[in-house]
């Protein structure tokens, strides 16, 4: 009789996991579903504003101060009179495009900022380093984009 409840208990152990994969895949395909229904496809004509290189992120020593500082509050500051303000960040003009940006990444960006000529929407758009030493500003380029249906937000943008 031990045998036949353990033979019970595992089959029902491998229905539950069973139902948690299934579970989880649903989840995974509703989100899939949802990213490429709640976006829209757009391409047009822009022109070129400016290009932009920023340099790969230099890597910070780790500090226990570091550590302590991060887990403080965000105090909300006015900026001061020798910094900017680039793409929602702050920073002193003589970070921009270096390691020390706080845009920088893992890998050195080569961007775009176009306009597009149809609606005049501004963005951002990131190439590799042979297109971006081929466009000059005032360049006329065609863009495709994705934006999100219900915020407007550009997703996914390329220069064709």
């Amino acid at each position: 009789m031990t045998h036949n409840r353990r033979s019970e208990r595992s089959t029902y152990l491998l229905g539950a996991r069973a139902t948690k994969r299934s579970a989880a895949f649903g989840l995974c395909l509703t989100l899939l579903l949802t990213c490429f229904i709640g976006c829209k496809k757009n391409s047009g004509d822009a022109i070129v504003l400016a290009k932009e290189r920023i340099a790969p992120a230099v890597a910070k020593p780790e500090t226990p101060e570091a550590e302590s500082a991060s887990t403080s509050p965000v105090q909300i500051r006015e900026m001061a009179s020798d910094e900017i303000a680039v793409d929602g960040y702050v920073m002193k003009p003589e970070v921009r495009g270096t390691g020390h940006d706080p845009r920088a990444l893992s890998h050195e960006q080569w961007l775009v900022k176009v306009r597009m000529l149809d609606n005049g929407r501004t963005f951002q758009v990131p190439v590799d380093q042979e297109k971006w030493d081929k466009l000059r500003e005032n360049d006329r380029v065609r863009v495709r984009y994705h934006t999100g249906k219900y915020t407007g937000a550009v997703w996914a943008a390329e220069i064709e």
